[in-house]
Parts: structure tokens; sequence; C-alpha cells
């Protein structure tokens, strides 16, 4: 019968997390505690698989927050590859929805989190990720970065943290600016009744809606901005189901969050014998290969996923010690860019 991590904490007297750093190598464990952790694990016949035997700093997580967009993926997956190719061992259990697979990879051994979340997770090992841009980050960031420059290279992993203690910002990602730039945009061809189209749970779609709200050009004319976003489910049927919505509000445009709901609503205006761009303009946020090919190609805020990637990949080896030649002192910023289509043209009068 296999025998669990539980079952050795329990016969050592000491807690999961405990096991857990004996048996990555990580953190301060007194001597005495780690020897009874080693003694338990052989009265009960505990081993590890041989791919982790002696090499406590090769397990990394690379993980997607659960139900990702298209671009999550495409940088974990490049972050993964990437760091297999420096001899690192990589799991990708996802995040945010169930703390479980994350935490079995923890009491596997791993010894970083990499992942393209927004939000902090408060894990026991660095979280190595993504975060907003947001008013006031720059100051941060400069206040750590001489921090850093005290730190010197081994360090700088640990002084860049973020709302988690052990969080490490390899990159900015400025909504607010992509969010202007639609805007812009759409207002220089004429829209004013703006919507959006967002998942109805994640950082993301938190952070999406706070700055639609913030950016948005009819933010001062005493309307209900509300009215114009519509929180529905990553699927084809709630795209279909909000651009209606949103075209019965009387908007004119919609800025839609992921590809699912994109495809839907391009649908559900068909369905109803509406035209787009005529009678409703589309842009969607993160290219995909499918976004050329939609009827008609869709008018996206494009990431720079190769940007973000080695962001990801340059501070996760720094903060491994496997590279030494240092992050910079202010995480870069990535600001979503416009790739015009045909899916937007001008207002109707």
């Amino acid at each position: 019968m296999k025998v669990t991590l539980d079952e050795v904490a329990a016969r050592a007297g000491v807690s999961l997390a405990t096991v857990s750093r004996v048996l990555g190598r990580r953190g301060a464990v007194a001597a005495p505690t780690r020897a009874k952790v080693l003694e338990a694990m052989t009265e009960l016949g505990y081993s590890r698989s041989t791919l982790l035997h002696d090499a406590p700093r090769r397990l990394v997580a690379v993980s997607a927050p659960g139900n990702p967009e298209h671009w999550q993926v495409q940088v974990c997956t490049r972050v993964a590859k990437a760091l297999q190719a420096h001899d690192l061992l990589v799991t990708r259990p996802l995040v945010e929805t169930d703390p479980e697979p994350l935490q079995t990879a923890i009491d596997a051994g791993a010894v970083a989190l990499v992942t393209t979340t927004l939000t902090s997770l408060n894990t026991e090992i660095p979280c190595i990720r993504v975060a907003e841009q947001s008013a006031g980050a720059e100051e941060a960031d400069g206040a750590a970065g001489s921090d850093r420059a005290e730190a010197g290279p081994a360090g700088s992993g640990a002084a860049r943290t973020g709302a988690g203690s052990g969080d490490v910002i390899a990159a900015r990602l400025d909504l607010g600016g992509g969010m202007t730039t639609a805007f812009e945009h759409l207002r220089a061809i004429g829209h004013r009744r703006i919507g959006l189209i967002c998942n109805d749970s994640g950082e993301l779609a938190v952070q999406l809606i706070r700055r639609f709200l913030a950016e948005h050009p009819a933010r001062n004319l005493g309307l209900d901005l509300e009215d114009w976003i519509s929180r529905v489910p990553k699927s084809f049927s709630g795209g279909s189901r909000a651009v209606l919505e949103l075209k019965d509000a009387t908007c004119t445009a919609v800025i839609v969050q992921s590809a699912l709901q994109l495809h839907g609503a391009l649908y559900g205006l068909r369905n109803r014998h509406l035209q787009v761009p005529r009678d409703m303009s589309v842009v969607g946020f993160g290219d995909s290969p499918t976004m050329k090919f939609t009827g008609p190609p869709a008018t996206v805020l494009g990431l720079d996923v190769e940007g973000l990637s080695n962001a990801l990949i340059e501070a996760t080896l720094q903060t491994l010690r496997i590279s030494t030649t240092g992050l910079p002192s202010v995480p870069p910023v990535f600001r979503p860019r416009l790739i015009a289509r045909t899916s937007t043209t001008a207002a109707r009068r």
C-alpha cells in the first residue's frame, strides 16, 4: 500500500509543509527535525520517484489559471519548453480553481511556481508571475530596485515581491493601456456606446472590468456603464447571448475577452441577420491563429507572447540561481497592441 506524505508527517510529529521542505531540501529545517522525518520515511517504507531523487531544485510547476485564455496557454508552453532545455523537470498543474494539483506538485518537491495568473496565490514556494500594471506600480518597483541593488544577484528574486510574500513579479501587463488603445481606435471611427463581454469569473475579467470603467470615453457623462458590461461564461453560447444583450442596450461596438465568446458573438449577430462590422464592431482581447479566419477577420488587442515568456523564463532562472545575469530593477511592462482587421468600421449614423 502506498505511503502518503500525511502518514510521514504524522509519524514524525511534524507538519506536511515541513516534510515537503525536507524532501525538497529547501527552507530552514532543524537537523533533529530533519532526522525525525527521514527516520519516519524509513520506518514507513516511503520512497520518492528516482526521477526526483537527489534533484531537489529541478522540479518547477508551470501553470496557467483554470479555464485560461489562449495567450496564457501559449506563454506557459513556451516557458515549460525553455525550462526543460535548462535540464529542469516541469509539471503543469492548473491554479486558482483548485489548490490540490499545485499542493501535490509542492509535496513532490517543486521549488518554484511559474504562472500567467495576474493574482497572488500565497504559495510556500516562490511564485513567479505576471502582474497588472496599475497606478503606483513603478514607484513600488523603484523601491524594490534599491533593495535589489543591496541584495545582489542571489537576492534579486526574493526582493521583487508583490502582494504575496513569495511573489516574484517578472513582468507587468498594461491592461489599462490596452483598453485605452481599443477605445481610441473605436472613438476615431465614431463609436461612443462601447460594451464589454467578459468572463463571469477570474482575475483577468476583474481587471478588464476595472479598466473598462476607468478608461471608457463616456465615463464622465453620467451614464451607468455597468449596463454595457456583460459577464457571461467563457463559452460560445455566452458570447452569442451577451452580444445581443449589448446590441439591445444600443451598443455599436464591443470588446470581447475570450476567443470562444468572440466566435459566439459573431454567430449571434449573424443569427439575428445583423452584420459585422456594419451593425456591430467587434474587438477581441488576445490574438490567436483563429482570429484571422473569423467572419470577418477579427480586430484584436494582441499580446507580446514571446516577450512575456522570456521575462518569466529569465526570472525563473535567476530565482533558482541558474542564471546570474541579474533581473532588471523594474519589471518590463507589456502593453497590448491593436491589430486592426475588418471586424471594426465606422459607426452608422
